[in-house]
């Protein structure tokens, strides 16, 4: 055989380049395959619980209706999986190592016990605890796909959408390892995240981009003429994968310099006229924002996980463009039919705004096979409440929606309540498969888990 077809590497220009495999000139080779996109998976946030008797008109696995105020997913049922009866267990953890349920509640994503501080606990006077000692199942994915895949810059992002305050009632992400207390701020103002989290993505970084991609064209050249001289040795197939290969050069060429886009690809985007990101009237905005940052960093694969908070637990605030006076953690507490009336429309809003902001997003992204980001992420929906008024914690609804890879039996409601497994925690191992780590069997607290995964999801 010719030392050509014992080369793994050419080298042109004093560049390395690696190429794909060539079954005419290495015996038994495997053949090439384009990589499909990535899994990525998203934790939507919304506080203080609902009203669990009007989550559903009709209660049945297929023939289910939405009612009031989760009427905004109703066109994309199809993709969705309701989950209620979901029991966080958070009073199986000893007096002392818990918080309240709105604290222990929002930290649910972090199934650990509460260790020692300074934070008053709601509704115990002078009792106080601290943050909870363990890590969030968004970091502990994040770590893991870095681990994996070393080209993915971030562990996982933190977006929060309200005030700039942390602290025990609005921090959701914490770092860990276990043992430890150790959360994680978010980040709140979505101008200097999006400065952050695009650096790289800037023109002087596509210019360095495009000049090692003008090298490897200039080793695919030299490549194909080696291969001419071969004449008859080299397949058809094997100039097809070669063609293939130099035109995967020229699309990400394209793209990187910005030339007719025929769909959104990765790439900077406007964020803008600045605003006050603290402005309570501007906490749509603030959110659109942050959903355009999501969708564009899982297409640029900068990071596959994402904690998307619409506001901190026990958030008060006040939904004008509803004509409320009262906010909403207020409202919460409050038992009167009037008071669930507003909660209806509060949570109405909520979810209309992540489907016109988040999910909007995602699936405006086209992927390089022909789907979107959309049909290969997964969302998962939770609060820390499953109502405000008992500050309940037994019958939690969650929801898996996004396209996830058709990783779940979608379009059904499920109640687990009279199930033996259906804790949070473990709720929260399905994500762990999701995204292709089967190792994981059970995730926080030993004392908030099961031991199995609740039944018939997927």
């Amino acid at each position: 055989m010719s030392d050509f077809s014992r080369r793994r590497f050419l080298r042109a220009g004093g560049v390395s380049v690696a190429l794909p495999f060539l079954q005419s000139l290495v015996p038994s080779s495997a053949r090439g395959q384009t990589a499909a996109p990535p899994r990525r998976v998203m934790w939507v946030f919304t506080a203080n619980g609902d009203q669990e008797a009007r989550r559903f008109s009709t209660k049945s696995e297929t023939g289910f209706v939405l009612d009031e105020f989760l009427a905004p997913y109703q066109a994309m049922r199809a993709d969705m999986l309701f989950v209620e009866g979901i029991d966080k267990y958070h009073g199986r953890l000893p007096s002392g190592q818990r918080a309240d349920g709105h604290q222990q509640g929002g930290s649910a994503l972090a199934p650990w016990r509460s260790g020692s501080g300074s934070f008053p606990i709601g509704g115990a006077p002078g009792q106080t605890i601290g943050y909870v000692q363990g890590p969030s199942i968004d970091r502990v994915i994040g770590e893991r796909v870095q681990a994996m895949n070393p080209n993915v810059q971030f562990t996982h992002f933190n977006f929060r959408v309200g005030d700039r305050s942390n602290n025990i009632w609005n921090q959701h992400s914490h770092r860990g390892p276990v043992g430890t207390q150790n959360p994680i701020p978010p980040e709140t103002d979505p101008f200097a995240a999006y400065t952050r989290i695009f650096a790289g993505v800037d023109p002087a970084a596509r210019d360095a981009a495009l000049r090692r991609l003008r090298m490897r064209q200039s080793a695919l050249d030299v490549v194909k003429a080696e291969l001419a001289e071969l004449g008859p040795k080299v397949s058809a197939d094997d100039r097809r994968r070669l063609d293939q290969h130099a035109e995967s050069v020229r699309e990400i060429e394209r793209s990187l310099s910005g030339m007719a886009a025929a769909v959104p690809q990765c790439s900077t985007f406007s964020t803008g006229t600045t605003f006050d990101a603290y402005s309570q009237d501007r906490w749509w905005d603030v959110g659109r924002t942050f959903a355009k940052i999501s969708a564009m960093a899982f297409a640029c694969d900068l990071t596959r996980s994402i904690n998307f908070n619409w506001s901190g637990n026990t958030s008060d605030r006040v939904y004008r463009e509803l004509s409320h006076t009262d906010g909403h953690h207020t409202t919460s507490h409050d038992s009167s039919a009037a008071a669930f009336t507003r909660i209806r429309q509060i949570m109405r809003l909520l979810h209309q705004r992540t489907v016109d902001g988040i999910y909007a997003e995602l699936k405006a992204i086209s992927e390089g096979d022909g789907s979107t980001v959309y049909d290969n992420t997964l969302v998962m929906h939770w609060s820390e409440l499953s109502q405000g008024d008992t500050h309940g914690n037994s019958n939690n609804l969650v929801m898996f929606g996004g396209g996830a890879k058709k990783h779940f039996r979608t379009g059904r409601y499920v109640n687990l309540a009279t199930q033996q497994r259906k804790s949070f925690s473990d709720l929260l191992v399905n994500c762990f498969h999701f995204m292709g780590f089967n190792d994981v069997t059970s995730f926080g607290d030993p004392l908030l888990s099961q031991g199995g995964l609740p039944p018939g999801l997927t």
